[in-house]
């Protein structure tokens, strides 16, 4: 009786531990915590409603009402901050391991999966991303991502801070999936 309790709770101790360093290392996308928690109270809307400085008062009293953790406040803030302030096109400052031509890491990045599904793995707060420079043409692709609101003045995607050439990047990555 003794050797079952003890390899239970072996077990059961292995399996936190084994789950805490499984949550440990993954990486908490800000735009999928927004997806996930905001978009649940809040009609989907544009970042740039509010300013970095606003956003860093805002979150502090989102992450109570939302019970988020610091960690996911955390991501949203530097989600928000990707997206908000310009990088002049130099997105390796942040990871050097990111290059350009890499659309998957770009896709990423900037939280494209937050909001997008593709291949029914990502969020629902924007329109499936599978088809679309397909249906719509990369033309529109490109000045959906330089000017969001060009088709849709109320569309909530912020604009990222992207060249066109990681334009170009995303695009040939959402085509090959």
């Amino acid at each position: 009786m003794k050797s079952i309790n003890l390899v239970y709770l072996l077990t059961v101790v292995s399996g936190l531990f084994f789950n805490f360093n499984i949550h440990a290392e993954e990486e908490i996308s800000g735009a999928e915590v927004i997806n996930n928690n905001c978009a649940r109270c809040h009609n989907a809307r544009s970042l740039n409603e509010f300013s970095i400085p606003e956003w860093s008062v805002i979150m502090p009293h989102m992450r109570e009402k939302a019970h988020l953790t610091g960690q996911e406040t955390e991501a949203v803030m530097q989600f928000i901050t990707t997206v908000l302030e310009p990088t002049n096109g130099n997105i390796n400052s942040s990871k050097p391991n990111i290059k350009v031509e890499d659309g998957e890491a770009l896709y990423k990045k900037f939280g494209c999966q937050g909001c997008h599904s593709l291949n029914r793995v990502g969020g629902k707060v924007g329109p499936e991303l599978d088809k679309v420079i397909d249906a719509k043409g990369e033309a529109f692709f490109k000045q959906k991502l330089l000017n969001p609101q060009f088709n849709n003045s109320t569309s909530p995607m912020p604009r990222m801070p992207l060249n066109e050439e990681q334009i170009k990047s995303i695009a040939r990555y959402i085509k090959n999936n």
